[in-house]
């Protein structure tokens, strides 16, 4: 074990080796790769001079034409980021609509103190993941159909244990162009999940030059189970300005333990409708309303919430690197367990994308709502996240990010937290070596979660040759 953790270490004070070399590199060297750069590096370089909507030049080629994201629009998922797909990879790994998009070898060094005088788990492993892709257009491009999946084989203690023991994530997305104004988008994410996540994932994705950003689940969840999330999203243009969208989705989850106190068996149903006004072609508007209704078994007595939500969003392009969006409404609960429950209570979020050079960018997300991600519950929860990125040099890209979410009533509510920091150093063409630190800390009273801090290095080489744009 003493072996390893000095391999584990070694290996980490080389990638940062290794990345300090390219610093002293000039501003000129810095500007002639015309290599692809990976995903980590952002945000895109932004024009000089003053801004002004409508327009473009050719040192930012980005959609400025385009509105802002529509919170409630169907759009196909990034597997990996949770991120609208807008493109699709430039990998050279091609033979007609399949592709090899990306693949990682890394090693892992996890401490997790469960508290309570239980003692601390350390765990040391190996794992090689691939990412495969489907991407087919059909209709003249009118229509697109992408099946991505991320095989994974884990190595430990000098045995591969292949599949069986780490996560898997099947995604499908499809987009149908119906007619002009008519759009039909369906998605589908099926994940197994066999032991704890320690791998850091992007906790809060951006997209700092498209306006886009993802909150993802980074509570580790206890025990093995599937969960299967279904979405149909229908948009029609009811003038060149204004589109109304309508949503149904569906999750369930399913635990796989004999355990009968892991209380991880339930649905979701959710219905979405909304309403949007372009009121210029960097700022929209409008209304939305949904229904949630929850079905779960806690020591197999039925039990079911429902939340009603209705309010108002705003969405706007401020600047060539600055978008924000918001909204706020009122939700109300029944049998949610609450102390207020039966009542109305507030509904909303936020979120700002910021890119203050071509080297430097910076996400703050905030939201207040139901989440059923990994876990099922019937509480609301407050989340903030925040993350800022810097590119030292063309190679070099450092991102940090920090969250915080708390479940509002019950007794002994969830709460959790993470501070994650990355470093990648691109070295040869679309290879890149990378090393990551993550802390979570969080307390929970249901058996779905596990309580206690966990410390994680993870630190291995990357192939990512990228994305184009789709035109």
């Amino acid at each position: 074990m003493k072996r390893v953790n000095r391999l584990v270490w070694a290996l980490i004070a080389l990638v940062f080796a290794l990345a300090c070399v390219p610093l002293a590199v000039n501003a000129q060297q810095d500007t002639s790769s015309t290599s692809t750069p990976p995903r980590d590096e952002q945000p895109k370089p932004a024009a000089s001079g003053p801004w002004l909507p409508g327009t473009t030049s050719s040192q930012d080629p980005g959609p400025v034409d385009q509105p802002p994201p529509d919170p409630y629009a169907g759009s196909i998922k990034d597997v990996g980021s949770g991120l609208p797909l807008f493109g699709t990879s430039a990998t050279p790994l091609r033979w007609g609509s399949f592709s090899i998009y990306t693949f990682e070898s890394m090693g892992i060094h996890d401490d997790f103190d469960p508290g309570g005088g239980a003692g601390s788990i350390t765990t040391d492993l190996g794992i090689f993941r691939t990412g495969l892709m489907f991407d087919h257009s059909l209709f003249r491009n009118k229509s697109r159909i992408v099946l991505q999946y991320l095989p994974q084989m884990m190595i430990i203690n000098g045995e591969v244990r292949a599949n069986a023991a780490t996560n898997n994530n099947v995604s499908l997305g499809t987009q149908f162009q119906l007619t002009p104004r008519l759009t039909l988008s369906l998605g589908n994410n099926f994940s197994q999940q066999h032991s704890n996540s320690l791998i850091p994932q992007n906790y809060l994705a951006t997209d700092s030059h498209l306006g886009s950003l993802s909150q993802n689940n980074f509570l580790s969840s206890n025990g093995n189970f599937l969960a299967d999330s279904a979405s149909i999203t229908v948009e029609y243009a009811l003038s060149p300005r204004t589109d109304i969208t309508f949503s149904p989705a569906f999750r369930y989850m399913r635990t796989l333990d004999s355990n009968s106190q892991y209380l991880a068996n339930g649905q979701a149903y959710t219905g979405t409708v909304s309403l949007g006004h372009r009121l210029t072609p960097h700022r929209t508007v409008g209304l939305s309303g949904s229904y949630q209704y929850l079905q779960e078994k806690i020591a197999d007595i039925p039990q079911n919430a429902n939340y009603t939500t209705a309010g108002v969003f705003y969405s706007e392009q401020l600047a060539r690197t600055l978008w924000i969006s918001a909204s706020v409404g009122g939700t109300n609960q029944k049998y949610t367990g609450l102390a207020q429950s039966g009542g109305w209570g507030l509904s909303s979020s936020f979120s700002i994308n910021k890119g203050f050079s071509s080297r430097a960018s910076a996400a703050l997300a905030y939201t207040r709502g139901t989440v059923f991600s990994d876990y099922v519950s019937r509480q609301r929860s407050d989340r903030v996240d925040a993350s800022i990125g810097i590119l030292l040099s063309s190679r070099v890209n450092w991102s940090n990010s920090a969250g915080y979410l708390r479940e509002l009533g019950g007794v002994a509510p969830t709460i959790g937290k993470y501070a994650s920091s990355d470093l990648t150093y691109r070295f040869f063409g679309n290879f890149s070596l990378f090393t990551t630190f993550a802390y979570t800390l969080q307390s929970s009273n249901t058996q779905q979660l596990l309580s206690g801090d966990r410390r994680t290095v993870v630190f291995g080489i990357r192939w990512f040759p990228g994305m184009l744009n789709a035109q």
